[in-house]
């Protein structure tokens, strides 16, 4: 893995994050850590993001950048578990082929709920939630 490329926090994200320095994450980081999702646990988005940082000495991490590296990383690699990632509040991630994964996390063992726009969502439970 290549070192990391971490930042001072941009001036015009400071009131989302604060001052402090932002981890840009590449690829091969996020897929690192969706690798080490097991079968029948999710992590949130956020929670990749705290520890991606953590991991690497960084205040925050680019939360855009996590994102589209999972989105390139559905359409590379369907061996990785990045259907095990989702939002915070339980949304599947607007992904390809959403409900094929959704119908792999009904395997693994969740309840799928769709709200009134339509979405999916996942309430899980607390043994089910994955802390990296």
């Amino acid at each position: 893995m290549k070192l990391p490329k971490i930042i001072p926090i941009p001036e015009k994200m400071q009131h989302f994050y604060g001052t402090g320095t932002m981890l840009h994450p590449d690829k091969e980081m996020v897929a690192e850590f969706i690798g080490s999702i097991p079968a029948g646990k999710i992590a949130t988005i956020d929670g990749l993001a705290k520890k991606m940082a953590v991991a690497f000495g960084a205040d925050v991490t680019c939360a855009m950048r996590t994102g589209n590296h999972l989105k390139r990383l559905s359409k590379e690699n369907s061996k990785l578990p990045f259907w095990r990632v989702v939002r915070k509040d339980g949304l599947l991630i607007k992904l390809d082929d959403q409900a094929y994964w959704a119908t792999i996390l009904e395997k693994e063992g969740f309840t799928l709920y769709f709200t009134k726009s339509n979405q999916i969502q996942i309430r899980p439970e607390t043994h089910q939630l994955f802390v990296f």
